[in-house]
């Protein structure tokens, strides 16, 4: 399977809360890195490294998220670097919290890295201050005034 093949099937699985087609594609020494890297904001930071921290982290982010869209819009590959173009629905569910779940419509892009045929670098990036913003915690700039 090519990297484009791959890429969109585990962005299916996202789609169906189906981690089976990323844990089947990651390589064993993967470098997961997530969108940013400070803490408080959101719930990953930083770089989780090895199979099972990403394990961990996805396990987190299966419980407390669901995705209902996860549509590709472009998907490119030089050599063993794939980079998707997605448009990403979710909602935000957390363990323990009693909170009404808002949908999120976001813009997102994930850049991999392929040894092997498998994932073994991730790196994701989406619009942080759309994230912010649907999530009521950023004023809108009309708001302000």
């Amino acid at each position: 399977m090519d990297g484009p093949d791959l890429m969109r099937k585990v962005v299916a699985g996202f789609e169906k809360s189906d981690m089976a087609p990323l844990l089947a594609a990651m390589h064993d020494e993967i470098v997961w890195k997530s969108a940013h890297r400070y803490d408080a904001l959101f719930r990953s930071t930083g770089e989780y490294i090895g199979r099972h921290r990403v394990i961990e982290l996805l396990t987190d982010l299966f419980q407390n998220y669901k995705f209902h869209r996860f549509e590709p819009k472009e998907i490119v590959a030089i050599g063993d670097v794939v980079w998707g173009r997605f448009d990403v629905v979710l909602s935000f569910n957390p363990k323990g919290w009693i909170m009404v779940s808002k949908h999120i419509d976001l813009e997102t892009a994930i850049r991999w890295r392929l040894k092997e045929g498998k994932i073994i670098e991730h790196q994701s990036f989406f619009d942080t201050a759309s994230l912010l913003i649907q999530q009521t915690q950023l004023a809108r700039p009309s708001a302000l005034t």
